[in-house]
């Protein structure tokens, strides 16, 4: 059977096309700007910095001082929202937020069956502190990932970020062990406050 012929747009129509996702892109940034979204990655920056900086030196326990860090950082987060401008809501809004909530929601079911709780408990302390290793560069590299997704649709900037914390966090996992929480905490706290510094910078 004789298959009917592809219609190739032409260049008018491909121009057009480009154009509207251009102009569509930049309605997005603009919008993205108009919220908090720019201080907010800088306090979780300085968050993360902080409770890094603190697990390099951390005592028996810390794990539990970490949580403390978490909840200041949604904390400072909730009222930087609140104090913050309001931004005409549009109907898509609320993906942005379920978007992080499902990346992080299958990041901890793949951690649940995939790591080995069952034999954590009889661990050496050097095996304890691979494990730690591990989890530490496992739930950094996650939203790492959703910089590049956001980065091909929104901004090349997030995907080149993306892409070469990727590669920091783990070059301090493979090489720089002793100091591999300082490591983490400066290479990732940077990466959110640099986006934050940018998102205020330059999506105006």
């Amino acid at each position: 059977m004789n298959e009917e012929p592809t219609l190739q747009p032409s260049r008018d129509e491909a121009r057009a096309a480009i154009a509207s996702a251009s102009q569509t892109q930049q309605q997005t940034r603009k919008f993205i700007a108009g919220t908090q979204a720019g201080p907010a990655l800088i306090w979780w920056g300085l968050i993360w910095v902080a409770m890094f900086t603190y697990a390099q030196f951390r005592g028996p326990g810390s794990n539990y001082v970490c949580w403390i860090f978490i909840t200041a950082g949604f904390i400072g987060g909730a009222l930087l929202n609140k104090l913050g401008p309001q931004p005409v809501k549009r109907p898509a809004d609320w993906r942005g937020g379920v978007f992080w909530l499902a990346l992080f929601g299958y990041a901890a079911i793949y951690a649940m069956l995939l790591v080995p709780w069952d034999m954590l408990p009889n661990q050496s302390p050097a095996q304890a502190a691979l494990m730690d290793h591990k989890m530490t560069a496992y739930f950094s590299i996650v939203p790492m990932f959703a910089y590049v997704v956001i980065g091909l649709f929104v901004e090349r900037f997030l995907l080149w970020l993306g892409l070469l914390m990727t590669g920091l966090i783990l070059v301090g996992y493979f090489f720089i062990w002793h100091y591999f929480y300082l490591w983490i905490g400066a290479v990732g706290g940077g990466t959110l406050i640099i986006s934050g510094l940018y998102i205020r910078k330059f999506w105006k």
